[in-house]
């Protein structure tokens, strides 16, 4: 796949031996996109200053608001999945841009003194278009994961397993990268960890809108935080915080 290109970089933390960086990985692709992941990662910095930011995205975008910026090299079948191991961060929580983060995450990033990679379940598993096969049956019982929430250490298995679920992905040749991640981790022995939903808040039900008992959501992930160009819908997503 070749180098990766700096368009910008910030000023970054010095890595010591004792310590490790943590930071929130974006990979955008259009102007609109860049924009929306830059609104996330503004609530990260709100809640979360101590965590940096990076984002790969086109060399002629605005990546202002990110403290490191690079460039997507060309060529690649799907950006998010080839460059999730060459994340700036010791410690990554990958986050689509859709996404806004509401809480404090250090208790989240503590998993990974333990686990590998952490991920969420997708909420509706139960559907057909979540229990696609493509070379290995896997239980029902053992969902696909929402990859556009991700938390993983970097390290040589780690690496690993991103590089054979990219090569995976072109070779399944399915749109969504789900399937193959659902397989891939079925016959690993990554050392896995599924934290709640509310890391990775999808769905909201009208009852917790009113009332509800639930934890409060940390990290929402939800389809009208994508870029909008129906003005009403605009307007909506500007007012979720």
């Amino acid at each position: 796949m070749g180098g990766r290109t700096i368009c910008r970089t910030k000023g970054t933390r010095p890595m010591t031996e004792h310590a490790k960086t943590r930071g929130v990985l974006y990979i955008a692709w259009g102007a609109a996109h860049v924009d929306v992941a830059r609104r996330s990662a503004a609530s990260v910095k709100a809640s979360n200053p101590e965590l940096g930011t990076a984002i790969y995205c086109a060399a002629d975008d605005d990546t202002s608001g990110f403290d490191q910026a690079f460039v997507v090299p060309e060529g690649l079948a799907r950006p998010k999945v080839d460059l999730l191991p060459d994340s700036p961060f010791d410690e990554t929580l990958y986050l689509d841009n859709d996404t806004l983060v509401r809480q404090d995450l250090g208790s989240l990033f503590d998993l990974l003194q333990k686990f590998e990679i952490c991920g969420a379940h997708v909420m509706l598993w139960h559907r057909p278009r979540h229990n696609k096969k493509w070379k290995h049956d896997v239980p029902e019982s053992f969902p696909e994961i929402n990859c556009g929430v991700l938390l993983y250490r970097k390290s040589e298995r780690t690496t690993s397993f991103f590089r054979d679920w990219s090569a995976a992905f072109v070779e399944a040749g399915f749109r969504v990268d789900q399937v193959t991640f659902r397989e891939l981790l079925w016959q690993s022995d990554i050392n896995f960890y599924v934290f709640p939903p509310q890391f990775n808040k999808r769905i909201f039900e009208a009852s917790e809108l009113i009332y509800s008992d639930q934890p409060r959501a940390r990290i929402l992930h939800l389809e009208i935080l994508r870029p909008q160009k129906n003005r009403l819908l605009a307007w909506l997503s500007d007012r979720i915080r």
